[in-house]
């Protein structure tokens, strides 16, 4: 028992499993087997092929912990659910059930756990995801680990390869909302902090900890012809590198970069390192200009900007063009894990 209720340690696994029960979906059509059994059991609609995809928030890597604030882990929640989905739309797939495994210290507080599980259920509600189960374990530290299944026809699956020269790339949504909330987060006394607007502030704290996946518009980029892609959870410049490989080169208009509204202003010398900073969760997506061009009509059709951003050639590296950049080569920002890019 702390200041913050019972924990984790003291309920013990078959009370935190009671807990967590009214969170995790039945059977059904489609999920034969839920949570219960020693694995869950899904049927795929005919003719699909599965995709699978999986992600990990660490604390003190990922998160800080903040015991009591309810608030704080139901965001959580729906972060560590929505980052995967993200993962799923980037393929081209529909959702299918989502499974997770949560190591946690003893001393995490029931409620917090409970709190976490609530915004999972938001999340899965609001992008039509099962809960089917997992797994939990005690850790020194909490590590929260997601893993997504969805569906999609062979023919329609989302690549990060094959891009080629003459090909535009494009963007969904805008950029710089999340990495802007951290920066303020991590330095309240900065200049931005204490300049930039409170209702600024609260859109970027939003775009950080409660992301979108872009799951619909996935749908319309397919429809129109798109067979590459890859979300920006790393960040734009960084990801968009992985769309590169020897003799492709990209030049990215920094005129044409959809920043979130504040951004530039509030980081004047800074605001291109906070643009490529990561977890913006939207979609680059590259193909021939007239299919780009109806790939964004198809996205702006759900109420979600999209915009072309660079064009790839046979030039050399990611390079930035526009009145901030003359062919330059673009900042090396953006999450590296182990300290060297993926």
């Amino acid at each position: 028992m702390t200041a913050t209720g019972p924990v984790v340690g003291d309920a013990g696994e078959l009370e935190l499993l009671r807990l967590l029960q009214p969170h995790l979906a039945s059977a059904g059509e489609r999920l034969l087997v839920p949570a219960g059994d020693d694995g869950a059991v899904w049927r795929p609609a005919a003719g699909k092929a599965v995709v699978t995809t999986t992600d990990s928030l660490v604390e003190d890597v990922h998160f800080y912990r903040a015991d009591g604030d309810a608030g704080f882990y139901r965001d959580l929640g729906w972060k560590l659910l929505a980052v995967s989905l993200s993962d799923i739309a980037a393929m081209g797939a529909e959702p299918g059930p989502s499974f997770f495994a949560l190591t946690l210290p003893g001393d995490w507080p029931v409620g917090d756990l409970e709190a976490l599980y609530d915004g999972l259920s938001d999340c899965a509600a609001r992008w039509g995801t099962d809960l089917a189960g997992g797994n939990l374990s005690a850790g020194r530290v909490a590590v929260l680990t997601s893993v997504c299944l969805g569906e999609v026809a062979a023919d329609r699956v989302l690549r990060r390869a094959d891009a080629e020269p003459g090909w535009s790339m494009a963007v969904t949504g805008r950029l710089g909302g999340a990495s802007a909330a951290l920066r303020v987060l991590h330095d309240p006394e900065s200049e931005a902090a204490r300049t930039a607007a409170p209702e600024q502030v609260a859109r970027w704290r939003a775009r950080l900890r409660r992301p979108l996946p872009r799951l619909a518009e996935a749908q319309a980029l397919v429809d129109a012809g798109i067979r590459v892609s890859l979300d920006v959870s790393d960040g734009v410049f960084l990801d968009a590198r992985r769309l590169l490989r020897e003799g492709l080169g990209l030049l990215i208009d920094l005129d044409g970069l959809p920043l979130e509204d504040g951004v530039r202003e509030a980081f004047p010398d800074a605001w291109l390192e906070v643009t490529g900073g990561g977890e913006d969760y939207e979609l680059l997506f590259a193909g021939p200009a007239d299919v780009v061009e109806a790939a964004c009509a198809g996205v702006e059709a759900l109420g979600t900007e999209a915009r072309v951003i660079g064009r790839f050639d046979r030039g050399q590296g990611l390079r930035l063009s526009g009145a901030d950049a003359a062919d330059a080569l673009a900042p090396d920002v953006g999450h590296r894990h182990f300290g060297a890019a993926r």
